[in-house]
């Protein structure tokens, strides 16, 4: 390849780490025919699964869904390997209807890393990079800790924990990524030498059990879809393997009592090792116990880690305290009393680069043709990372064919919400993906990702032709179907038919009609049929929804009263509510530029305001 001053370069764009923000931006700059080159301490171990065995759940289904649909990874891998499969919030509609499959951590691992070897322009490399080289403002490629330099002018960074990670447990810490592979020490060092501003964060994990120890009759059992649901689009309509069953147990007193007469060997609270601010959405047991002391119990789920694997993750219950503590803590849980811990919890403190230095291609401002990517930018999940790095991977690889970034609005996907909320607002904890941080989330739903997304995917070159193919047939049914339930009249005899319905879709439109009622007087299958349904219920909603947003727009000029009660806005998140109550936001204007504040909630804000205003006695 050429290079800057007769070097030549060893790739165009290198990526660093194997976790899912890199394998997506591997995966994205290799597919597009860019020639890639992955560096990762352990290249046996892409995409190892460090915390909880599932993916997808409430908004982050929907980034797997939208990562597919542009030509990514992830759906595909947890497809071939999921080993319990479900809908979540299906009573709360379509708009927030999230798929969630529980993996087999191991053949996950072997999918991942199998997939990147198929990739032609794609090389591996084994080692721990230290330090970056740039010249005149432009990265022109990264050194390894054994004094190796790879040169390229686009670099993506995503380094997970591992950048200054160090683990705690108890009294005993360790500099790590996680258990048993070396942080990135010099990285952190490089990065601040070269201006950018660093912070620490902590995550943690939970205890693994050894399933032969537990009694499953004292759980309550949650069990998996009876039929196979897929992230991907590309996906056959098959299980992987067996479908196993997670659990269900609570904490009682007796937990909490364990939790709180040791919290002086908590590297969080008595010991006072660990600086960085945890996940709101994920605290561990010991934040559970001190921060929602009015709750007797919380819920913890019992999750098998493999087919073949003894290990149950124990969801829920993440933890720094001293393994014997933890222990004691385990067999305070119904069905584990007889417990065999496999390994014990602990909690990981690393550094993050603030996303504000990013634009929205996750181009760093500082340094030209370097890319952020995944808990380097403050975020918490595999999902959020896998976002990332595939908007990262392929806007390297754009950069590289000489054509601009892609930008995906807010308005059009998770991922665009996602990456505006990280550039604009920034973080001030590990953020995470939520329904509610989306303002648009009746468009922005698992069923229409391919509608949505499909052909801007297949435009930069990710998607392949036979899976845009196969969406535009899918495309094609859809509109087939829909014009046929507006054309085709209700028979006299069908057993769905109501006093008024015209049409098939007039019946539709009514909350207790389904495509199930009207199957057989529609001609489309059964898969499509479902989607027709849920474009005509929920087409009113969509330009309602439309109406609110531009109500909330003009009504950020408002002025919110000085003394308002924001704490008695209950349709209002908890995060919300702590951070208007904090800054005290003079205007609606002034409220949309608080930190991790969504438009959604800029909304809810100024009802209420006009609803105090209009009530207010004269």
């Amino acid at each position: 390849m050429g290079g800057v001053n007769g070097v030549r370069d060893d790739a165009a764009v290198i990526v660093v780490g194997g976790g899912h923000a890199g394998l997506e931006a591997a995966h994205a700059a290799a597919s597009m025919g860019v020639e890639t080159l992955m560096i990762t301490g352990d290249p046996d171990r892409i995409c190892t699964l460090a915390c909880n065995p599932s993916v997808g759940g409430s908004a982050k289904g929907q980034l797997v869904r939208e990562i597919d649909a542009l030509g990514g990874a992830m759906g595909r891998i947890i497809d071939r390997c999921s080993l319990h499969v479900r809908f979540l919030n299906e009573s709360r509609g379509p708009a927030v209807r999230a798929l969630r499959a529980q993996a087999d951590k191991a053949a996950y691992v072997r999918v991942a890393g199998g997939m990147l070897q198929e990739l032609a322009q794609l090389e591996i490399v084994r080692g721990l990079v230290d330090d970056l080289v740039v010249e005149a403002g432009e990265i022109r490629g990264v050194v390894t800790s054994d004094w190796r330099t790879f040169r390229a002018r686009r670099v993506v960074l995503a380094t997970g924990t591992f950048l200054g990670g160090k683990i705690f447990r108890g009294e005993f810490s360790e500099a790590a990524g996680r258990v048993g592979e070396a942080p990135a020490i010099e990285l952190s060092a490089a990065l601040r030498r070269l201006g950018f501003p660093t912070g620490r964060l902590k995550t943690g994990t939970p205890p693994r059990v050894d399933a032969a120890s537990a009694d499953f009759s004292a759980m309550r059992a949650q069990l998996p879809s009876a039929e196979p649901l897929m992230f991907s689009y590309r996906s056959a309509p098959e299980f992987a393997g067996p479908q196993l069953p997670c659990h269900i147990v609570a904490t009682s007193e007796a937990t909490h009592a364990l939790v709180r007469d040791n919290l002086h060997r908590s590297p969080l609270y008595g010991l006072d090792l660990i600086r960085g601010i945890g996940p709101r959405y994920c605290p561990s047991i010991e934040d559970k116990v001190i921060k929602f002391a009015h709750n007797p119990s919380h819920l913890i789920f019992v999750e098998p880690e493999g087919w073949d694997s003894p290990s149950l993750y124990i969801g829920g219950f993440s933890t720094s305290l001293p393994a014997e503590i933890q222990l004691e803590m385990l067999r305070t849980l119904p069905g584990l009393e007889e417990a065999h811990m496999l390994r014990p919890g602990y909690a990981v403190e690393y550094d993050y680069v603030p996303p504000t230095e990013l634009d929205v291609s996750l181009q760093t401002r500082r340094v030209r043709g370097l890319y952020h990517c995944g808990q380097l930018n403050g975020t918490s999940g595999y999902e959020e990372a896998a976002a990332q790095g595939l908007v990262a991977g392929i806007n390297a690889a754009r950069a590289a064919q000489g054509r601009e970034p892609m930008t995906i609005g807010r308005g059009d996907a998770y991922v665009g919400v996602l990456v505006d909320d990280l550039v604009t607002r920034g973080v001030d904890e590990p953020y995470r993906m939520l329904s509610s941080r989306a303002e648009h989330r009746i468009v922005l739903r698992h069923d229409n990702a391919d509608l949505r997304l499909s052909p801007l995917g297949h435009n930069i070159g990710l998607l392949p032709d036979d899976a845009f193919a196969a969406f535009e047939e899918r495309r094609a049914d859809l509109r087939r179907g829909l014009h046929l339930a507006e054309h085709t009249r209700m028979t006299k005899t069908s057993h769905a038919r109501r006093d008024g319905a015209s049409s098939i879709a007039h019946a539709l439109r009514r909350p207790d009609v389904s495509f199930a009622d009207v199957a057989d007087e529609l001609p489309i299958g059964r898969e499509t049929g479902e989607r027709v349904e849920i474009e005509i219920k929920l087409a009113g909603y969509v330009a309602r929804q439309q109406d609110a947003i531009d109500r909330a727009q003009r009504a950020e000029r408002d002025p919110v009263p000085e003394d308002f009660p924001f704490a008695t806005v209950g349709a209002l998140s908890r995060e919300a509510r702590e951070k208007f109550a904090l800054h005290h936001p003079r205007s609606l204007g002034a409220a949309a530029r608080i930190p991790g504040i969504s438009p959604a909630d800029v909304a809810i804000l100024g009802l209420a305001v006009h609803r105090a205003r209009v009530c207010a006695p004269a």
